[in-house]
C-alpha cells in the first residue's frame, strides 16, 4: 500500500511539474524582450537587430528592445547575456567575435560558448568590405592599398578589438606583409569617419556598416573578403580577384540565449525565429544590407560554431593579438 501511495505522489508530481512548465511556455512572452547587442549603434550588429528586433518582437506578440552593451571585443555585452535569467525575456544577437574570437584573446575566457549558452538559430552572414577614403589621393585598388600600407606610419581602423573587421585587417597585413598599425574605436561610426577624412588608410567593416559612406561618396570600397562580389557593389573586386587568393572571411549572426532556458521556450523561440529568417520582407531587407540569411537550427547552429573555431584558434595562436591592454 504504502510503495503504491508512493508511486501515485511521485507520477502526480511529476505530472504537476509537467503542467507547470507546458503553462509557463504557453504564457511565454508575457512581457517585453530584450535583445543584447555587444557593440555601439551603427554597427553591422546594431543594425541587424534592430530589424530583427521589430520582426521577432511582432511575431511573438511582445515588444523587442535592443541594448547596446559594448567593450571588450563585444564580451561585456555577452558576459551580461551569460549572467541573465534564462527566461527567454534577455537574449543576445551573438557573433563569431562575440562567441569565438573574442574568448580567445583572452587569457581567462568569462564563457564558453559550448557551455554558458542556449542556441536559438541562426539568422545571417556577410563578407566584409575593405574601405579607404573617396579622395583622389586614395588607393584606387587593393594592390595600391597594399603598396601604400608597407608605410609604418599608416594605420587600419577597426569598431575594437577583436571584432571580426579588425581581425580580417589582421589576417590582410600578415599576408601582403603590411606595416599598417592598429587603431581601435568604440564602434563603427568614428572609425570609418576617420577613415572617410583620411586621418586612417584603411579598415574592413560589414556591408550594412559601409555602405551608406560608400554610396554617399565618403568611402570607397577596394575589396570583398568573400568568395563573390556583392550585388550592391558590382564594380568591387573579390580579394582573389585583387591577387590574394585562398581568403574566404566574414561575419556571422546567431540568436543565443543563457545556459539553463527552459526547453519548451527555446524551442518556441527557435521557431518564431526561423519563421522571421523565413519571411520575404526580412529577407528582403537583408538583401538590401548585403546580408545573406543563415537558416540554421538550434543543432546545427552548435555544429557550424564548432567547426568555426580552428581557424581561428591557429591564427590567433599565432598572431600576438590580445584583448587585455
Amino acid at each position: 500500500m504504502r510503495a503504491l501511495l508512493r508511486r501515485t505522489l511521485i507520477l502526480a508530481a511529476g505530472s504537476l511539474a509537467l503542467t507547470h512548465t507546458a503553462v509557463h511556455a504557453q504564457a511565454f512572452p508575457s512581457q517585453p524582450i530584450k535583445l543584447v547587442v555587444a557593440f555601439a549603434p551603427g554597427t553591422g550588429s546594431d543594425i541587424l537587430a534592430r530589424i530583427l528586433a521589430v520582426r521577432l518582437g511582432e511575431q511573438l506578440g511582445v515588444p523587442m528592445t535592443v541594448e547596446n552593451r559594448a567593450g571588450a571585443g563585444g564580451m561585456v555585452g555577452t558576459q551580461s547575456l551569460v549572467k541573465s535569467t534564462p527566461d527567454g525575456y534577455t537574449l543576445t544577437l551573438a557573433t563569431n567575435a562575440t562567441l569565438i574570437t573574442s574568448p580567445l584573446l583572452t587569457a581567462t575566457p568569462p564563457y564558453r560558448a559550448d557551455k554558458d549558452f542556449t542556441p536559438l538559430g541562426g539568422v545571417a552572414r556577410t563578407p566584409m568590405v575593405v574601405v579607404t577614403s573617396n579622395t583622389p589621393d586614395a588607393p584606387k585598388t587593393f594592390q595600391e592599398l597594399v603598396v601604400r600600407a608597407h608605410d609604418k606610419r599608416s594605420s587600419f581602423s577597426s569598431a575594437g578589438v577583436g571584432t571580426i573587421g579588425h581581425l580580417t585587417s589582421e589576417v590582410l597585413v600578415k599576408k601582403t606583409e603590411m606595416a599598417s598599425n592598429h587603431v581601435p574605436y568604440k564602434g563603427s561610426g568614428q572609425s570609418l569617419t576617420d577613415v572617410a577624412r583620411g586621418e586612417i588608410l584603411f579598415s574592413t567593416d560589414t556591408p550594412p556598416a559601409v555602405l551608406s559612406l560608400v554610396k554617399g561618396g565618403k568611402l570607397r570600397a577596394l575589396a570583398v573578403t568573400g568568395d563573390k562580389r556583392l550585388q550592391v557593389l558590382p564594380d568591387t573586386p573579390t580579394l582573389q580577384e585583387s591577387g590574394l587568393p585562398g581568403i574566404n572571411l566574414g561575419v556571422w549572426w546567431s540568436l543565443m540565449a543563457p545556459a539553463g532556458l527552459p526547453p519548451a521556450i527555446a524551442q518556441r523561440l527557435s521557431q518564431e525565429l526561423a519563421k522571421v529568417v523565413a519571411q520575404p520582407d526580412m529577407r528582403k531587407k537583408m538583401q538590401e544590407l548585403e546580408l545573406e540569411p543563415m537558416p540554421l537550427n538550434a543543432q546545427e547552429l552548435s555544429d557550424f560554431i564548432r567547426s568555426e573555431y580552428p581557424f581561428w584558434q591557429q591564427f590567433l595562436s599565432k598572431s600576438g593579438i590580445r584583448l587585455e591592454g
